[in-house]
């Protein structure tokens, strides 16, 4: 495990948080999209994130525990909803078919938000790590003022 490591995993995870931040705002935005029921609407997002292996530096006593540490996590792909989304009935809507019906993007608010909350969490705990290993670094260092 080398010195920065911390720092440089923890990295990793403010990287996903902010992506899973920015699709959030995203769905947030679109979540009042309409189509006509001939097109495809607004397709919610949601991010893909998987583990970083971590790397065996050598085949000492630590080297498998150094290995199931991990190297954090990367963003492995944005998955897209249904673009059929929710038909709903709006016949005042200009969108609307001969039925009175469109296409509602199919994004749960409640769902939005919950997210937002778990990100933004993730987001504050890889910041708080790379804090306090600076300042862990700053004190072995006699550098802290």
């Amino acid at each position: 495990m080398g010195l920065f490591d911390p720092i440089s995993t923890a990295e990793t995870g403010v990287n996903v948080s902010q992506t899973w931040l920015d699709a959030i705002s995203e769905n947030i935005a679109n979540q009042n999209d309409t189509a006509p029921t001939s097109q495809g609407v607004y397709q919610t997002r949601f991010v893909v994130a998987q583990p970083i292996a971590g790397q065996v530096e050598g085949t000492g006593p630590g080297s498998a525990t150094e290995a199931s540490i991990g190297g954090g996590v990367q963003v492995a792909g944005v998955a897209l909803g249904s673009p059929y989304g929710v038909e709903t009935y709006q016949p005042s809507n200009p969108l609307a078919d001969k039925q009175g019906m469109v296409r509602e993007a199919n994004v749960n608010l409640g769902q939005q938000m919950t997210d937002m909350i778990l990100a933004q969490n993730g987001y504050e705990a890889n910041l708080t790590t790379i804090s306090q290993a600076e300042q862990a670094y700053q004190a072995a260092l006699g550098l802290k003022a």
